[in-house]
């Protein structure tokens, strides 16, 4: 069996951790796991050149799209075309990520060559905002989502329900750390609007006033740090927040291990790895309904910015945390499923 992997974006090496990391851990499952399949990887737009590398002993080819529009991006649509050409035999399996325009070329190559194709759906790609959801034919292809949530949100766009439902599993277990947790709130992501890193400073700013020594650190970088560190100053909250900047990946999970509570603010998430990767690290998470694994004594979902105060208000008083590593989904798993899904 050889499996094609198609995706907008792909680390550009191998300390390149950032980029789309549970497709990262998704392709080294596959490779360690089950060896015996060959695996390669295209991605369009990042890197944002053109060349092909070894990532992992994995070979990758970069069609260097940049992200641009018009016909240039039928251009990069093209090079993937004839990459597609080149590397397929009989036995290829397609599998896209995300629904946007890396599943519309592979349901096209697919298509016309009649292989099997798997899309799966990543977060804000199953909703109706989406303009690639119209232009896909879902009776080609086998849809993936994550959870039944993401499921709901497809059915609500295009009125069809996904083949599976594959929670994206944790690759390995983190070695747990002893150490005493002096972070009380970590907040990790890119710094866009999407993640509502403002609303964790105004939460973070109402528990200072019951929590004078709160410590937070915020662990990312982008477009939206400077306003949040003008935030942070106008909250008077620079003895209780620091901004890490970006942190490779391992980095992140030590810091995670010297946490208790993760506050994840995103307003909307397909699964977020981070959370998975907290509750992995042992740490109890804060969030929006939004992206989650379900477990009531480790995930504490709430509605708004107010009761995500009265919940992290209440934990921080109890300080009775459990970091008992919660791993409700292996790699192990999720590759056994699309292994059975590519077989039906």
């Amino acid at each position: 069996m050889k499996i094609i992997i198609l995706t907008p974006g792909f680390a550009a090496d191998e300390s390149d951790t950032s980029c789309i990391p549970a497709l990262q851990d998704f392709v080294l499952g596959w490779k360690e796991i089950l060896p015996e399949v060959e695996i390669k990887i295209i991605a369009f737009q990042y890197p944002p050149s053109k060349k092909y590398y070894r990532w992992n002993g994995i070979e990758v080819y970069s069609a260097g799209g940049k992200n641009t529009k018009g016909i240039f991006r039928l251009l990069t649509w093209r090079k993937i075309f004839r990459q597609l050409s080149k590397w397929h035999t009989p036995e290829t399996i397609l599998i896209s990520y995300f629904l946007t325009e890396a599943t519309y070329v592979a349901q096209k190559f697919a298509s016309k060559n009649f292989f099997k194709h798997i899309a799966i759906a990543a977060g804000q790609d199953v909703r109706s905002s989406n303009h690639y959801l119209k232009r896909l034919r879902w009776d080609k292809m086998k849809v993936v989502v994550f959870n039944k949530k993401m499921d709901d949100e497809l059915f609500i766009s295009v009125n069809i329900n996904a083949d599976a439902i594959i929670p994206m599993g944790i690759k390995s277990q983190p070695k747990q750390n002893s150490e005493p947790r002096n972070i009380d709130l970590l907040v990790v992501g890119s710094l866009i609007s999407l993640k509502q890193t403002d609303v964790a400073i105004k939460i973070i700013a109402a528990l200072q006033k019951d929590f004078p020594l709160i410590k937070t650190q915020i662990i990312g970088e982008g477009s939206e740090r400077k306003k949040l560190q003008q935030q942070e100053s106008d909250f008077q909250l620079e003895q209780n927040v620091s901004f890490t900047g970006a942190l490779k990946r391992d980095v992140v999970f030590e810091k995670m291990q010297q946490a208790k509570i993760l506050l994840h603010t995103s307003n909307y998430e397909g699964q977020s790895t981070v959370i998975t990767e907290a509750l992995a690290n042992g740490m109890v998470v804060v969030c929006f309904d939004v992206g989650r694994i379900d477990d009531k004594e480790k995930v504490k979902a709430c509605a708004d910015k107010n009761e995500m105060i009265i919940v992290l208000k209440n934990l921080l008083h109890e300080n009775k945390f459990d970091f008992t590593a919660l791993v409700p989904f292996t790699m192990q798993q999720t590759i056994e499923e699309y292994y059975k899904l590519i077989n039906e």
